[in-house]
């Protein structure tokens, strides 16, 4: 027993994530052990090829374990993380985070914490009104995100790219969202990193929210590091 308190990190897809986990050591160092689980470890690549979206609104962006990021049915990844969550728990999780800024209505419990009420929480905070810009991983989504955010109140502009794109389509992604002059820019999906972030606040001279480092934080909070 190591005496450090016990994360839970639930992804999407399949775990092992090691840069999202690399995003959570950045912020909690060897504060926390870290436990993660992936709402589809029970398939094989044959499942995780049946497992497509119907639809926009059943559309969710993962990156497997081998780097490769796929879309995959958000119906089969909430049917998947009940059980995930539950080994979490009996690996001794002080709090579990759901690592996705989508919603899992189904997922709701006590000691679970979702990346996407942390997320729109930290944003409130930080700009009750004005201008976001923000990314998230595909043009399915955009409509969505323009819906969710605007339903808060914000003016929005939405660009989508993949978290995992080189810097060059970065800095391209970050230019176009610079002409929007957002007064906050915010990385609506867990797998963006922190190199991103650094590129967009610098282009649109403007300060980024990060879900996967706000999630890490709120954590370290909620398990007293």
């Amino acid at each position: 027993m190591t005496g450090r308190p016990v994360i839970g990190l639930l992804v999407i897809g399949q775990a092992p994530r090691p840069a999202l986990h690399a995003e959570f050591e950045r912020v909690l160092g060897d504060a926390a052990e870290l436990k993660m689980r992936g709402a589809l470890d029970h398939l094989d690549n044959e499942g995780l090829a049946a497992a497509l979206p119907t639809g926009a609104t059943d559309t969710l962006y993962t990156t497997l374990p081998s780097g490769r990021s796929i879309l995959v049915s958000k119906k089969v990844v909430s049917e998947g993380m009940a059980a995930r969550r539950a080994e979490l728990e009996d690996l001794g999780a002080r709090a579990v985070f759901v690592c996705c800024t989508g919603k899992f209505p189904t997922l709701e419990a006590p000691r679970i914490h979702f990346a996407s009420d942390l997320l729109a929480g930290a944003v409130s905070g930080c700009l009750p009104k004005g201008r976001l810009g923000i990314f998230i991983p595909t043009p399915s989504q955009v409509e969505n995100a323009e819906n969710r955010w605007g339903d808060m109140g914000y003016e929005v502009e939405v660009l989508a790219v993949q978290p995992d794109a080189g810097e060059n389509d970065t800095r391209q992604a970050a230019r176009r969202m610079s002409d929007a002059a957002p007064d906050l820019v915010v990385f609506d999906c867990i797998s963006y990193s922190s190199k991103f972030r650094q590129i967009a606040a610098e282009v649109c001279s403007a300060p980024a929210l990060l879900a996967a480092s706000v999630t890490a934080r709120f954590a370290a909070e909620l398990v007293g590091i």
